[in-house]
């Protein structure tokens, strides 16, 4: 899987109740990577309904295909080196 362009979307949040309760410490750390790297949040970050993986909270996907579930902030950043940098 190669890099995204800006304009593509990459890395995905769920947005199931259970997923909103643990994934606000990822969302500020990859926010801040996007912003530290001349990004747009809209540009690279988006919302995905749940996924069913409600026992891997929080769950993010890169490119909807890649779910990894229980993320810390150490593993987006990572996935954002992984995928985006």
């Amino acid at each position: 899987m190669g890099k995204a362009k800006k304009s593509e979307k990459l890395i995905y949040f769920c947005d199931g109740k259970k997923c909103c309760k643990y994934n606000q410490e990822i969302k500020d750390c990859l926010m801040d990577l996007v912003k530290d790297n001349g990004l747009k949040k809209k540009e690279v970050i988006g919302k995905m309904k749940c996924q069913g993986m409600c026992k891997q909270a929080p769950v993010l996907c890169i490119h909807k295909n890649e779910c990894v579930g229980k993320v810390t902030p150490t593993e987006a950043k990572k996935l954002f080196e992984k995928h985006i940098a």
